[in-house]
Order: structure tokens, then C-alpha cells, then sequence
């Protein structure tokens, strides 16, 4: 992975190579996609960092971005994966069209539309964020939860992992619902189990977080905020698990059934994955601040 992380670009010094290092998506992608091949574990591992790096640009350079300039960057994003871009100009822009031309040919076409409809969900959401931080202006419990599950990447994530788990979207009439409600679960669980982690160094840098806009609109100390978040997580994640039951129950029995438990497998081992992953990486630790990468 950082081989070729540092091919396309992604990251250009041996300190942002350590601190990729550090963030251990291996382990990420091996919980994530096991009994996979190598190279699929490498591809997962490799859309984690593109992931990683892409949201370090708008929340861990130590400055706020400004919305025009978060606009440009989607833009030739979003023209990667939509055909608009003849050749990538930049570094995640290249990054980007290597890991799509390794996965897209390999998925319906439904797939790529919905994976383009998630990732320009993304780019919208943080250009509001970016918008809102410039603005000074502060979002309410509600609507934080909401752009939330946008901003954490989960989905676009969930669709990579239909490629390489080999589990993807099943074709199960009336299912169409509770499967969306599935990977919304997911997302949740991931972003709060997220803002738990990060909690520390985005008060540091003055950033919206589950944590911090619970601890505001309650009125309460981070430390029963922190409470409050941790039992938040823990029933969504309860959501997750009785839907998932809910969904394999709902299939007949046949192939139809093994499809769609491989999706479900799928999402549970995505989540596992990120619980897991969270409690290893030192993607937050206060060592790679801006204000500590020069020491």
C-alpha cells in the first residue's frame, strides 16, 4: 500500500508515508474482506488510504478550506469516476483512477451508478461542512447525525467491499429497503464509533464532532457526553444486527438467500472491521497534528 500510495502521489515525504504507516489499513482490510485474495485485501487497503488522505485534506491540515477550493477538488474527482475527466491532473485525482479502473469493470452498471451517487453524496456534504466552518456556524444534534453518515465515507466503503468480498448488491424484491436501512446502520455506527476516537484531536482543532455537539446541546461535561455517545453507538449498532437478521430471514431459500447473506456478511465484517480498526490506528494520536509534524 504505500509502495503504491507513493506511485500515485498520495503521499510525497517519508513523514506522510510514516504517518500512513501508522494509520494501519492493513489490518483494516484484512478483517474487512477475509478469505479474500491478496490482491483484493490490497485493493481494499488501498481505497482506505485514498479515503484516509482525501479527508485529511479538509480536517488535519490545520487550517479551514475554503469552499470554492473543496469545490475544485471534487470536481476532477467526480470526473474521474464520471467519465468527464480525459486524463487526472493530480495526485488523488490519479490515485482515483487507478483504483476505479481496477474495480468499476468488474461491477454492474448499477453499481457504478449508485457508487457515484455515494460519492458525490460525500463531496456535498463536506462542502457544506466546509461552507458551515467558514462561516462559523454550528450544527444542531439532529442535523449533525444526518451529515454525519455522509461525510464518513461508510458508503462509497461498503460499495468498494461488494467488489472485493465478492458479495454484491442481491437482486431481492421487497428487500430493496432494508437493505438501504442496512448500510445507513453501518455508516452511523461507523461515524459515531469514529467521533468517539477522534474526539480529542478534533476539539483540538476546533471541529464539529458527535461528542463535542451532544456536549453543547446537553449542556453536559465531555466525559458523560463521551457516555452518552458510546451507549448511542452501542444501539445502533443493535439496529444493525436485527436488520441484518430481519433481511437474511426475508430471503428464500436457494441462491437467492446465499447472495444476499453474502452482503450481509459483508456489511457485518465492514463494521467489525471498523470497530477493530479504530481501537489500532494511530491515524488521531496527537503526534501527527500540524502543530507537532515538524518535530
Amino acid at each position: 500500500m504505500l509502495v503504491w500510495a507513493r506511485e500515485q502521489g498520495l503521499v510525497t515525504d517519508a513523514g506522510e508515508e510514516k504517518r500512513l504507516a501508522a494509520m494501519r489499513l492493513g489490518a483494516f482490510a484484512c478483517v474487512a474482506v477475509p478469505g479474500t485474495s491478496a490482491q483484493d485485501v490490497e485493493l481494499t487497503a488501498q481505497w482506505a488510504a485514498f479515503i484516509c488522505l482525501v479527508d485529511d485534506r479538509f480536517d488535519r491540515r490545520g487550517v479551514d478550506v475554503r469552499p470554492e477550493e473543496a469545490g475544485a477538488l471534487f470536481d476532477g474527482l467526480l470526473g474521474v469516476i464520471g467519465g468527464g475527466a480525459a486524463w487526472p491532473s493530480g495526485g488523488v485525482e490519479r490515485a482515483l483512477d487507478d483504483l476505479w479502473r481496477r474495480t468499476a469493470p468488474r461491477m454492474s452498471a448499477q453499481w457504478r451508478e449508485r457508487f457515484v451517487a455515494d460519492y458525490r453524496d460525500f463531496a456535498l456534504a463536506t462542502l457544506e461542512e466546509a461552507s458551515d466552518r467558514t462561516n462559523r456556524a454550528r450544527l444542531g444534534l439532529d442535523d449533525y447525525v444526518l451529515r454525519r453518515r455522509r461525510t464518513i465515507t461508510a458508503l462509497p466503503m461498503a460499495d468498494v467491499l461488494e467488489c472485493t468480498a465478492r458479495a454484491p448488491w442481491p437482486g431481492l424484491p421487497g428487500g430493496e429497503e432494508l437493505m438501504s436501512a442496512l448500510r445507513l446502520a453501518a455508516a452511523d455506527v461507523a461515524g459515531w464509533a469514529n467521533d468517539l476516537v477522534s474526539a480529542e484531536d478534533d476539539l483540538r482543532e476546533d471541529r464539529d464532532n458527535l461528542v463535542t455537539v451532544l456536549s453543547r446541546e446537553r449542556a453536559c461535561s465531555p466525559r458523560s457526553a463521551r457516555e452518552q455517545v458510546t451507549r448511542i453507538r452501542d444501539r445502533r449498532l443493535e439496529d444493525f444486527h436485527v436488520l441484518a437478521a430481519s433481511l437474511t430471514a426475508m430471503a428464500a431459500p436457494g441462491s437467492e438467500r446465499d447472495r444476499v447473506r453474502s452482503f450481509v456478511t459483508a456489511l457485518g465484517s465492514f463494521v467489525a472491521a471498523t470497530l477493530y480498526w479504530l481501537g489500532v490506528t494511530d491515524r488521531f494520536d496527537v503526534g501527527w497534528s500540524p502543530g507537532h509534524r515538524s518535530m
